[in-house]
């Protein structure tokens, strides 16, 4: 398969259907591989829920345009702030295990953002304990 930016057109076209304002692209091979690799296009507008991954690490890399990944303590209070821009000199992010985040692309901004995501395991839908409600 080739990653291109035609490519990210057509996720983008998705993305603008979804009341989300974002569209993910599986990059795995199959559903029981024990990783999740993905695209992932946000268009203007977009913020995820605050959430956590408990057991695994994820790294998020921007290949193009620009996001904000925000983190968080236990209580929702923000602790800090990374604007991810491709072409930059801060591409991409670590998160740890366990660290409340969230990704934005502010309604302001007039460019998608496209970020390739890596985590460890199978995909597991969130659990309540895990997000955090603003």
């Amino acid at each position: 398969m080739k990653i291109t930016k035609e490519l990210f057109c057509q996720i983008a076209e998705q993305a603008a259907e979804s009341p989300r304002l974002r569209k993910n692209f599986d990059l795995r091979n199959n559903e029981d591989e024990q990783s999740q690799r993905m695209l992932n296009v946000l268009l203007p507008g977009t913020k995820s829920l605050i959430h956590r991954h408990t057991d695994t690490i994820a790294t998020v890399i921007c290949l193009e345009g620009t996001c904000i990944e925000r983190y968080y303590d236990n209580e929702g209070n923000e602790t800090d702030c990374f604007v991810l821009s491709a072409g930059s000199n801060l591409i991409g992010l670590q998160i740890p295990a366990g660290q409340f985040h969230s990704i934005e692309v502010p309604s302001e901004w007039t460019e998608k953002a496209v970020i390739v995501e890596f985590k460890v395991g199978k995909f597991e839908p969130a659990k309540a304990e895990d997000i955090i409600e603003m």
